[in-house]
């Protein structure tokens, strides 16, 4: 692994170098207090300390929300005709905190789980990570601490750690070094000393608090199948689906056909779906698996804290960035769910 010191002027410089030939989105703020990645402009700031959790995590650009599968055509001969898409352009993801490069990992297992998926492979394939450390909890909301993300660095080719006098950049990768060549900052000798005495500084505890370890959680839920907990939280819920958009780990769609005027062609295309919406688990003949909105929740937890981390082992995917909580219009918290069930349980499993 090489190390180098930079300014943050300086990063910001070769950021925007990046930026001339390559999509580069970078955290930057939208309307008054949101931020979004968004492609770089030249002449646009670059902060590594004013953040707050983007509403879209990254991995949505990595999945985005309406994408084609093929499109097709019925040929007089009666053949049919089948386009792919077009394959990705390059990007680079700048600017990702731990917690969200947690989410893209967990999103990578999932999709590369047989039958791995291809579309999801090439945009990863295509996509350069730079991360950036976090020193600080973001907001009030987090608890990537809680959850094992905060120190999370799988993924990212290139890491970036903000220091009392500057910036310590760290190649993670070989298209990390491609990424960095020519930038012209200082080597650096001590990476490891200088990162432990930043993240030294850090408050303890960093964020908010889960009752019980994250090892320990599928027991819990498991005991509180039938907690109260879920129907009592539900009974505000709109059921809108908001906090499965915005989590940087759910990845449902549903796939429709858009037929051409003519009928002789088409396109197949997947967009995001949600488990929280009343006719998700709805199928043929109108029966609803889900019908309650307490069911939804208990699903929605379970499959965060007991079913995906037995099933892939990388521990839960709530990677604890807060934002279905912070962007609930309803104030459905759901690290107060859990603590809530530890608690009825007893604490810890």
């Amino acid at each position: 692994m090489n190390a180098f010191l930079a300014s943050p002027a300086q990063v910001g410089g070769w950021l925007h170098v990046l930026a001339r030939t390559t999509a580069l989105l970078w955290p930057q703020p939208k309307g008054s207090r949101n931020f979004s990645f968004l492609p770089l402009a030249q002449g646009a700031p670059v902060s590594l300390d004013r953040y707050r959790p983007t509403v879209v995590p990254p991995s949505r650009h990595l999945l985005p929300a309406d994408e084609t599968l093929f499109t097709y055509r019925c040929e007089p001969t009666g053949e049919v005709r089948y386009q792919p898409p077009e394959a990705p352009p390059r990007q680079i993801l700048a600017g990702v905190r731990p917690c969200d490069l947690k989410g893209i990992a967990q999103l990578d297992a999932v999709m590369a789980d047989a039958p791995a998926d291809p579309l999801y492979g090439a945009r990863r394939a295509a996509t350069a990570i730079i991360g950036v450390d976090c020193l600080a909890p973001c907001d009030s909301r987090c608890f990537c601490a809680a959850t094992g993300s905060l120190a999370f660095r799988g993924g990212a080719d290139l890491f970036l750690t903000p220091l009392a006098d500057g910036v310590l950049v760290e190649v993670t990768s070989d298209r990390g070094a491609e990424l960095l060549a020519g930038a012209g900052f200082a080597p650096c000798g001590n990476a490891a000393a200088l990162r432990e005495q930043a993240e030294a500084d850090r408050p303890v505890p960093f964020g908010r608090a889960l009752a019980a370890s994250p090892a320990e959680l599928p027991a819990v839920l498991r005991a509180g199948y039938r907690s109260p907990v879920y129907g009592r939280h539900g009974e505000r819920c709109f059921s809108c689906g908001t906090c499965n958009l915005v989590c940087p780990t759910c990845y449902c769609f549903e796939v429709r056909d858009d037929l051409a005027l003519d009928g002789a062609g088409g396109r197949r295309s997947r967009t995001w779906d949600a488990c929280m919406i009343p006719a998700f688990a709805e199928v043929a003949g109108g029966h609803n698996f889900r019908p309650q909105v307490g069911e939804r929740q208990r699903h929605r937890l379970k499959r965060k804290f007991e079913y995906l981390p037995d099933r892939f082992g990388t521990g839960p995917f709530c990677v604890g960035c807060g934002r279905c909580g912070r962007q609930c219009a309803a104030d459905i918290d759901i690290l107060v769910m859990i603590n809530e069930i530890v608690a009825e349980q007893g604490g810890a499993a």
